[in-house]
C-alpha cells in the first residue's frame, strides 16, 4: 500500500514538473592546464561530443594552457587554436586565467578571437 502511494506521488510530481527540467542539460566544465596538443585536442573533442548532446560547454585555460589563448607572433592560428575557435563558434565559453597570463608574461598579448579573461563559473546564457 505504501509503495503504491509513493509511486503515485512520484508520478504526480513528475507530471507537474515543467518540461524544461527534463530538457536542461548540465554544463560541462573543461579545465585545461596544459598546452600539449594531443591532450588538449582530446579534451576539446570530448567537449564537442557533449555539446552535440545539448550540454553547454565552458573551457577554462590556466597554467600552461594560457599559451593556447593568445595570438601567435606569426599571426597564424595553431591546430589547437582553430579547435578552440570552432568550439566558440558552436557556443562554448572560453575563459582564460588573467593571473596565469601575467605569470607567463602574456598579460598584454592579444587573445584568440572569442577567448575572454575571467571566471570559469560565470553565468551561461
Amino acid at each position: 500500500m505504501i509503495s503504491r502511494t509513493l509511486r503515485i506521488l512520484a508520478m504526480l510530481a513528475a507530471i507537474t514538473m515543467p518540461l524544461s527540467v527534463f530538457a536542461a542539460k548540465e554544463p560541462i566544465y573543461i579545465n585545461l592546464a596544459t598546452n600539449d596538443p594531443a591532450k588538449v585536442l582530446m579534451a576539446l573533442d570530448a567537449g564537442r561530443q557533449y555539446a552535440e548532446k545539448g550540454h553547454p560547454i565552458v573551457i577554462y585555460l590556466n597554467d600552461k594552457a594560457v599559451f593556447l589563448g593568445v595570438v601567435e607572433v606569426k599571426g597564424r592560428a595553431t591546430k589547437v587554436q582553430e579547435a578552440l575557435q570552432a568550439a566558440i563558434a558552436n557556443g562554448a565559453v572560453v575563459n582564460i586565467c588573467p593571473s596565469c597570463l601575467d605569470a607567463h608574461g602574456l598579460l598584454n598579448r592579444q587573445l584568440v578571437q572569442g577567448v575572454i579573461t575571467g571566471d570559469p563559473h560565470r553565468e551561461l546564457h
